[in-house]
């Protein structure tokens, strides 16, 4: 099994101190969504290939040897020399919260378009992920809507994180308009409480659920409650499983491990999506949910996603 991965792939400039001269410190840490949860898999076995481009530069660079040292084929990588690598300035709040400012006006990610490399590595895998922070510009956006086509008409299992960042769009009218474009494509998708009211304000939550996979030919729909837990809505049902109590420091990442978790849980099952359980269902948001809360122990997203044995180990407690 091998899952590609495409968007954006940045730095996460990560609040860590201050200075003796009482200035803030920031850590450089590598992310974006699509690749941190390339990386979720490839720690708990699945194969995983990123796709997209970086800047050939200090951060392109060590982005890419990340990636590389976890083991993830970067093969479909670009590193171009005309675009600087995109940066996500990240800000901290209670309990690890989060929040993002970002600096990729015509960063390498975004400056992406569809080309044979891409789609050699689509032809090559068995799944397709990315999220939406890869169409809130051109011609990134081009790029996304033709790799989803792609995959979904290669019969490839689709993944889409809806991961809205408003700070990202001009206007969010569009960024619901281009979500919902992509979303006949889809086979498993992601959203938060937050992003299932911004697609469905007018409806309750299993009005909502029932509303997206009526108009799409969606499988799987999970959505995520922060450390209320998670639910996966599965042949008209609503399974919801509680979290696991820690004491976050750094919530960046969170909901990548949690979804790369849940999707290697999936692929390793070998199954079609049409086959789970219940209780198999279950157990997957459990493992997902572990996953999520490891991730908040440490700063920054792709350091701080667990492998195997310390998913092990935590379930183990």
């Amino acid at each position: 099994m091998k899952v590609c991965t495409f968007g954006e792939l940045l730095v996460d400039v990560t609040p860590y101190g201050h200075s003796d001269k009482g200035y803030p410190v920031c850590e450089f840490n590598p992310g974006g969504a699509p690749a941190n949860v390339a990386v979720a898999l490839k720690n708990l076995g699945v194969n995983a290939s990123f796709v997209g481009q970086v800047g050939d530069d200090h951060y392109g660079r060590f982005l890419k040897s990340v990636l590389d040292s976890k083991g993830v084929d970067t093969t479909g990588l670009i590193l171009n020399p005309m675009y600087p690598t995109s940066l996500a300035i990240v800000s901290l709040g209670e309990g690890g919260e989060r929040s993002f400012s970002f600096y990729r006006k015509n960063g390498a990610d975004v400056s992406v378009s569809f080309n044979p490399l891409f789609q050699s590595k689509l032809e090559e895998a068995d799944a397709f992920h990315c999220g939406s922070v890869s169409l809130s510009d051109e011609p990134a956006r081009s790029a996304t809507l033709d790799m989803l086509k792609y995959a979904h008409h290669l019969g490839k299992v689709v993944s889409f994180d809806v991961n809205l960042r408003a700070l990202l769009w001009d206007d969010l009218h569009e960024a619901k308009k281009m979500i919902e474009k992509s979303l006949p494509f889809v086979d498993i998708l992601k959203v938060s409480e937050e992003e299932l009211i911004f697609l469905k304000a007018d409806l309750s939550e299993e009005e909502a659920l029932a509303s997206i996979s009526k108009e799409h030919p969606i499988s799987m729909i999970l959505v995520t409650y922060g450390d209320k837990g998670s639910a996966v809505y599965y042949k008209n049902n609503l399974i919801k499983v509680p979290a696991y109590k820690v004491d976050s420091i750094d919530t960046t990442g969170a909901g990548d491990a949690f979804f790369g978790a849940f999707l290697a849980s999936v692929y390793d099952s070998k199954k079609t999506l049409e086959a789970f359980t219940t209780i198999e269902l279950k157990q997957y948001l459990k493992r997902a949910n572990a996953c999520g809360a490891i991730a908040t122990l440490k700063k920054g997203a792709i350091g701080s996603l667990p492998n195997l044995k310390e998913l092990n180990a935590f379930l183990e407690k």
